[in-house]
């Protein structure tokens, strides 16, 4: 078993379109010991909203929203996610999603893309994020009162990214945020040879895996660990007093995600979280690799993981510290600014 190696997040999408009830669940989450909260664009507040509203009125817990990458325009979700940074002072990420739906593609004028064009438009979105990110040097506000400079023009830097569906050329509206590359989480299937890359500065930090069965789950992320950092998502239904896990699940009248599903006691999740930290354990490289829990019942899961499954976890010495900011927590190395690096 590998120690100190695992990272779990917690979905908040249950909360419902109440901020306050969202911020509640990630102050629970974070003192019970999680690693994350997400959220997704479910309701009336888009995640990035929800994600900053809470961000003030936590500490340490890092928040991480779910956005799409296809059609919403990369200019503006990276200075969003450069804001939530600030705000959160560098405890925010981003999960990556490619909703190719004609739905999505018609609200912005655009098709959907061939499924062999998807990598390539992720990597193009990437890439403009990460110069973005990088168009303002760490030290390019200066607030001179004696010559009324706000910045230092010197320092702010052209993205220039043309894309295929899309050109960009900065710099940023917004500061470098405090982690100077936010963590992107990406799903598998979008890294390719010529598209998506996992590379520092146009790529994405942690692969996010996923498969129909928990055994097909485990095996995939052992396949992709020696890649780097991980990521899996799972559909949890916990057993109660008054029902098991299973019970619960088939109660459910909302139709099944593509996610694994994880039906049973706070013992067996904690043996199947041992297996994944096996699965991915490698000695040659210290990034750590993350488990994000999407519960069937906000409710009634986080009560169970918050009283019996974390404290578990903290016993048996598999929970990953807790960095000041989330590249810390994932053990990425620090993030330079790509032009002071070619100056």
């Amino acid at each position: 078993m590998s120690e100190r190696s695992l990272l779990l997040a917690l979905n908040l999408d249950g909360a419902g379109n109440d901020p306050i009830d969202s911020a509640t669940y990630a102050q629970q989450a974070e003192e019970a010991g999680f690693h994350g909260v997400s959220f997704s664009s479910d309701g009336l507040l888009d995640a990035v909203q929800r994600a900053s509203f809470t961000a003030p009125k936590t500490k340490k817990i890092s928040l991480i929203p779910v956005i799409d990458a296809l059609f919403t325009e990369p200019f503006h979700t990276a200075t969003q996610l450069a804001s939530l940074d600030i705000i959160a002072q560098g405890r925010a990420g981003w999960i990556l999603e490619t909703l190719n739906d004609s739905v999505q593609a018609q609200a912005v004028g655009r098709e959907v893309l061939a499924e062999e064009e998807l990598s390539d438009e992720a990597k193009d979105v990437v890439t403009t994020h990460r110069r973005l990110w990088d168009s303002w040097e760490d030290d390019a506000v200066i607030r001179d009162q004696e010559t009324g400079r706000y910045l230092d023009a010197t320092k702010l830097h052209y993205a220039d990214v043309e894309g295929k569906n899309f050109s960009v050329k900065g710099p940023s509206i917004t500061p470098r945020p405090p982690q100077g590359q936010l963590p992107i989480i990406a799903p598998a299937p979008l890294f390719t040879e010529h598209g998506l890359q996992h590379c520092r500065l146009n790529g994405a930090d942690v692969i996010k895996v996923n498969a129909a069965s928990l055994d097909e789950l485990l095996a995939q992320a052992k396949t992709a660990s020696p890649k780097g950092a991980v990521a899996i998502d799972v559909d949890i239904y916990l057993d109660t007093a008054t029902q098991t896990g299973a019970q619960r699940a088939a109660a459910q009248a909302v139709q099944r995600t593509e996610r694994a599903e994880f039906t049973g006691s706070v013992q067996e999740l904690i043996a199947f979280l041992g297996q994944f930290a096996q699965a991915t354990a490698n000695p040659a490289d210290q990034r750590r690799h993350l488990v994000h829990l999407y519960p069937g019942d906000l409710k009634i899961d986080s009560a169970v993981l918050i009283n019996e499954v974390i404290p578990e976890l903290q016993r048996s010495n598999l929970l990953a510290p807790i960095g000041d900011t989330l590249r810390e927590s994932f053990a990425l190395p620090v993030a330079q600014n790509r032009f002071q690096e070619a100056s």
